[in-house]
């Protein structure tokens, strides 16, 4: 049986995040949606630079006040993820994983959103049956779900129940070995299967737990997934599988195929946007990015000078998308092409022409992110004032991996 342990320990506070600014606990009666115990609601998004560093520390890093928080000290972690609040380390070598509440997020509700800062704390370990493989998580309000490639297995959680440092478990979804991806979507959980050797095929609908629905979408060669304001969309040989809600709260998919022509080198096979738009972003071969709108069902091919190492969609109104170019530049695109660019800040970080898995382009509102484990720094990126290098964080360690939180 899956070892399930649940750890509630709070975390000391080094070096104090911003204070809160709002009030205590309110009355009962006028308790803010998403709020928990412990909590304090905030005027505005208490945004956090999460690091990891080789030597497995974790930090959140405030932009605001310039001070960090250490969180945890691990080891074995090969991958740092996040959905918006919790960060979720991922080992390969054990298969398992670690789930930190951050202690920064924000809870959309209808035209307006509200935003909680509270302390941050050990939640929880999950173990899957097998010992090594990666772990890829995706969260919505109600479930997070935890793919473990190396078995195929699902775990899904209770996500409220985590905001009270409880870990709960819902229901194992059982499925053969393979790079998948298990995503929320309202009522049920969008899963990845493979048959044989091939890799991903098709998304079937489950529920929590694991009750397989007689619905399900081929998806060829499938390589990622990501929710969108829209729906989850999951990048196929073929062009992407849109998977949306009906009125009846079930589970309906539209096939966004690749403008003609599209070269197999050019597909995309991994997304990348800022939580919660519609937009999203891909790296295009060598050749540039593609923008790719779940509302329109529309693919935008975006030509480059050199060719991307990462690209994310901002979603605005501008379509820009920031990207890392093959030189180590962060560069800034619209619709038609580049619009700015920084020196290669990235140079010494890139090996054989490719650059660590943990570097990252992480984008809100105003600003980019990006993480150099070389210089152990985080570059802040003005991407609507010509890619201006706004300021070098000096994080704690080396910021091999780097995730957003609080938005």
């Amino acid at each position: 049986m899956p070892l399930l342990l649940a750890v509630t320990s709070v975390i000391a506070l080094a070096g104090c995040a911003a204070q809160p600014s709002a009030e205590s606990l309110p009355a009962e009666s006028a308790v803010p949606h998403g709020y928990v115990e412990g909590a304090t609601e905030m005027q505005e998004p208490q945004l956090r630079l999460v690091t990891l560093d080789s030597a497995g520390g974790l930090t959140a890093f405030d932009p605001a006040t310039e001070q960090s928080i250490e969180m945890a000290s691990t080891t074995d972690v090969t991958h740092l993820s996040t959905d918006g609040r919790y960060a979720y380390l991922a080992s390969a070598t054990s298969g398992s994983l670690r789930i930190i509440d951050t202690g920064a997020w924000t809870v959309p509700h209808g035209d307006h959103s509200h935003y909680y800062l509270a302390e941050p704390r050990d939640v929880g370990v999950i173990d899957d049956a097998a010992e090594s493989g990666d772990v890829r998580v995706s969260s919505s309000v109600e479930y997070t779900a935890a793919f473990f490639p190396a078995s195929g297995t699902t775990v899904v959680l209770d996500r409220e129940a985590l905001g009270t440092s409880t870990v709960t478990e819902l229901g194992r979804i059982s499925g053969s070995p393979h790079a998948g991806v298990a995503i929320p979507l309202g009522d049920f959980i969008l899963v990845s299967t493979a048959t044989g050797a091939a890799g991903a095929s098709s998304v079937r609908v489950t529920q929590p737990d694991g009750t397989v629905t007689e619905v399900s979408a081929e998806c060829v060669g499938l390589s990622d997934g990501v929710i969108t304001r829209v729906g989850v969309v999951f990048a196929c040989r073929d062009g992407a599988l849109l998977a949306t809600l009906t009125e009846a709260g079930t589970v309906s998919f539209d096939r966004i195929p690749y403008p003609a022509g599209t070269a197999p080198g050019d597909i995309a096979t991994s997304f990348a946007a800022r939580p919660d738009r519609p937009s999203v972003a891909a790296v295009a071969g060598d050749r540039g990015a593609w923008l790719l709108n779940t509302r329109a069902l529309e693919w935008s091919f975006v030509p480059t000078d050199e060719p991307l190492l990462r690209a994310t969609a901002v979603g605005d109104s501008g379509d820009t998308i920031v990207g890392v170019a093959a030189s180590g530049s962060i560069v800034v695109l619209d619709k038609a092409g580049e619009v700015a660019t920084t020196d290669p800040v990235l140079a010494d970080d890139l090996s054989g022409g490719e650059l660590p898995p943990g570097i990252r382009v992480e984008v809100d509102i105003a600003r980019a992110y990006v993480n150099s484990p070389s210089a152990g720094v985080v570059y802040e990126i003005d991407y609507a004032d010509g890619a201006r290098i706004a300021r070098v964080l000096d994080v704690a360690g080396d910021a091999s991996h780097l995730v957003e939180t609080g938005r």
